[in-house]
């Protein structure tokens, strides 16, 4: 072992993926592999592996030439623009690795799968590989190291945008070696980009959930009412507790029972069932998820409890549900003027992606300036993703051994997932920014969160809840926020929706045959550069009238086939205005036919929903 390389490979390791650098150095590594790897140099200086198995040697990245060999596939490969994502079986083509991260743009990706850690611990004892982990964030899976997270690998480099692009390359020889893991990770990627692929043809019907439930869900907003009306029938100088559904929810959730009546209990969607199971009815749950299962909530208590959903939340849900409803502004431009023609104020709940974190939001804009997190692991507590209770009975253990680690309330680290990870960054980023308030983290496991008081729940029930206040008595004085003369204001323009959507439609078919025009322009031989800008300005003027419509996001929203379209585009050169103008053109009549497309899905939705609505 050469000890300068191994320690600078180490170093660059360690910055790059610490956790597979601590199993190296814990010696948690042991091949099962019966090979022998040697390090030769060849002619051009390049280091090349050679491997030994049974009686004969198989080198990995040619003998003589391989720098050459390697600038021959990236010669074969052509123009590689900033969109390509590259996958490569071997890192024991050094030459090969080496000119691909010296010679493509920094915004490429490119994953590695090896799948020898005999090979993969040589590199890193023998051969000066910092390039690897210094150069951009490459992907890199290891058999016997971090198999298992090879399909998120490929698909967290793969997408609408980019899988037109993609490139393959199964370094020399390993096709010999390791016959069966290459075709395992071939046949993943096939399945990936292919269902990219499938799902780009299907992906209107199926991105119109979202759209699905907001128009559905518009009724009750008619008949609800909004978040800023708790101010003045919810009480704040008690505290807030939002429960979430973590693991450690398991540990202390009878706790709240002498909480109920002394705090705003506002749990998230999937504590719900855990806490009446237990007999603590919530003040208040919260529901984000458009695709939520309604067996969540398949139970009588769930109907009555108030509810603050999103507007585009599990429609099924909230059909079922009687009691009150709370909304928040959403951003939908549409909704807005709803209120506005009203003279409503609206008021929006910061979303950090998770459900707890619109709970937070919402009770810190009420005025609560103490906050109590339960259940809040934003980790996998125990080796288990939720609480018992949640989606199943005993929810199953998971292998965290590979997980990422953050820092805990009791213990030094944690294992989490990396969409926990980004809700711990949004609460950090949130309570630091917040004035006035104190929060305590009473999960009693989980990640710890800057900025909390770590305590346990019965201590804070304890210190915190006093005074006696019947929130089911405040929830009885809240009302509607439209009377009856706003509420037909609401309705009447609503009706119109349907109406609108056909004119959306009317504009882009306008659009359509103005981007033919332009097609006809640059065919014609001799460019009229004057007709050219004329028509583009038209065009111009017919994205800016279908873009401001106060509907329209709703149409992109929904359109999520239109983003690979144009992000894709971009990636494009052209050589001469002709050439520019029909690439504008076939982008354009594509994105338009899109459109139409997308419209024609929403108008019977509409006509049947909100065009009915009285």
């Amino acid at each position: 072992m050469n000890k300068d390389i191994y320690k600078k490979n180490m170093e660059a390791l360690q910055k790059r993926f610490p956790a597979i650098a601590s199993m190296i150095q814990n010696d948690e590594l042991i091949p099962e592999e019966k090979i022998t790897v040697e390090v030769e140099t060849a002619a051009d200086g390049a280091p090349i592996l050679r491997i030994k198995n049974d009686s004969y040697y198989l080198y990995l990245n040619g003998k003589r030439e391989p720098k050459q060999t390697a600038a021959r596939v990236l010669e074969r490969w052509g123009k590689l623009n900033r969109a390509t994502p590259i996958y490569i079986v071997g890192m024991g083509n050094v030459a090969l690795m080496q000119e691909l991260l010296r010679n493509t743009d920094k915004a490429i990706n490119i994953m590695v799968y090896e799948p020898s850690l005999t090979i993969f611990l040589t590199l890193l004892k023998e051969v000066d590989i910092t390039l690897y982990f210094e150069n951009r964030a490459l992907g890199l899976v290891i058999n016997g190291i971090n198999e298992e997270e090879m399909n998120g690998v490929i698909k967290s480099f793969l997408d609408l945008a980019n899988v037109g692009f993609m490139k393959s390359y199964v370094c020399p020889n390993y096709d010999k070696l390791y016959p069966k893991e290459i075709v395992h990770f071939l046949k993943n990627l096939d399945r990936i980009s292919s269902e990219i692929i499938v799902g780009r043809n299907t992906g209107v019907r199926y991105s119109s959930v979202e759209a699905d439930n907001l128009f559905h869900n518009i009724q009750y907003l008619c008949d609800g009412s909004i978040t800023t009306q708790l101010c003045n029938v919810i009480p704040t100088d008690i505290p807030a507790i939002i429960v979430s559904a973590g693991p450690s929810l398991n540990k202390n959730i009878h706790e709240l029972k002498k909480a109920k009546n002394h705090a705003f209990i506002v749990a998230v969607d999937t504590a719900v069932r855990p806490l009446v199971n237990a007999g603590i009815i919530p003040d208040l749950y919260v529901i984000v998820d458009g695709l939520k299962p309604f067996k969540l909530f398949d139970f009588e208590e769930a109907k009555r409890i108030p509810l603050m959903p999103s507007i585009t939340s599990a429609k099924d849900v909230l059909a079922h549900h009687e009691g009150k409803k709370l909304f928040y502004f959403e951003g939908q431009k549409f909704i807005f003027n709803l209120f506005t023609m009203n003279g409503i104020p609206f008021s929006s709940v910061s979303c950090g992606g998770s459900v707890a974190c619109s709970a937070f939001s919402l009770v810190y804009k009420l005025g609560f300036s103490r906050i109590i997190l339960v259940g809040q692991d934003l980790a996998l507590t125990g080796n288990r993703t939720h609480a018992d209770g949640t989606f199943q009975d005993k929810m199953d253990e998971i292998d965290t051994s590979h997980s990422m680690m953050v820092e805990g309330n009791y213990e030094d680290k944690v294992p989490t997932r990396q969409d926990f990870k980004y809700y711990l960054d949004w609460f950090n980023y949130y309570i630091n920014g917040c004035e006035g308030i104190h929060v305590m983290n009473a999960t009693e496991g989980g990640a710890k969160i800057q900025g909390t008081e770590i305590i346990t729940l019965a201590e804070a029930i304890e210190r915190e809840c006093h005074r006696e206040v019947n929130l089911e008595e405040c929830f009885s004085k809240l009302q509607p926020i439209f009377n009856e003369e706003s509420r037909k204001k609401a309705v009447d323009y609503l009706n119109t929706i349907p109406t609108m959507f056909r004119n959306l439609k009317k504009e882009a078919q306008k659009g359509i045959r103005y981007y033919k025009k332009l097609q006809n322009i640059c065919c014609n031989g001799k460019l009229d550069k004057t007709a050219y800008l004329q028509v583009l300005n038209k065009i111009k003027k017919i994205t800016q009238n279908l873009e401001g419509h106060e509907l329209f996001a709703i149409v992109s929203n929904t359109l999520s086939v239109a983003d690979y379209l144009i992000t894709s585009e971009q990636f494009y050169e052209e050589d001469n205005l002709e050439a520019e103008g029909l690439e504008i053109a076939r982008q354009g009549i594509i994105y338009l036919e899109l459109v139409k497309q997308c419209i024609d899905i929403l108008i019977p939705l509409t006509e049947e929903t909100v065009g009915a609505l009285q």
